[in-house]
């Protein structure tokens, strides 16, 4: 495993055990509810954890970007389908685009992290 990444890799891996929990089962903590802004904090975490984690391998930005915008758009993507044959859960296109719209926030935010170090 590598070292770089363990944060994201345990951040993806809370996100699929809190996502794919069976409805009555999951826990109503606030700081994990499922609403839309919920999804989109959950997945920028995720983006920003998986291009900084990218970053310090290959210290090249554009390369942290391209190889983890798509995959946390797609890991978004996979749960929420998957959720679809989760008892209590369903798909929801609202909770896909807030997963998608907080991937794309996290990379934003690793962006501007790393152009503000540059200056």
């Amino acid at each position: 495993m590598n070292k770089y990444l363990i944060a994201a890799i345990l951040w993806a891996i809370l996100i699929l055990v809190l996502t794919l929990t069976p409805g009555a089962s999951v826990p109503n903590y606030k700081l994990f509810s499922y609403d839309h802004l919920g999804h989109l904090a959950i997945f920028s975490i995720l983006a920003f954890l998986m291009s900084s984690g990218i970053y310090a391998q290959k210290q090249q930005m554009s390369k942290s970007i391209q190889l983890s915008l798509l995959p946390a758009i797609i890991y978004g993507m996979v749960i929420e389908v998957i959720q679809e044959y989760i008892p209590g859960r369903s798909m929801e296109w609202l909770d896909l685009l807030a997963n998608c719209s907080g991937s794309i926030l996290g990379i934003s935010l690793f962006y501007i992290s790393i152009k503000k170090n540059w200056q």
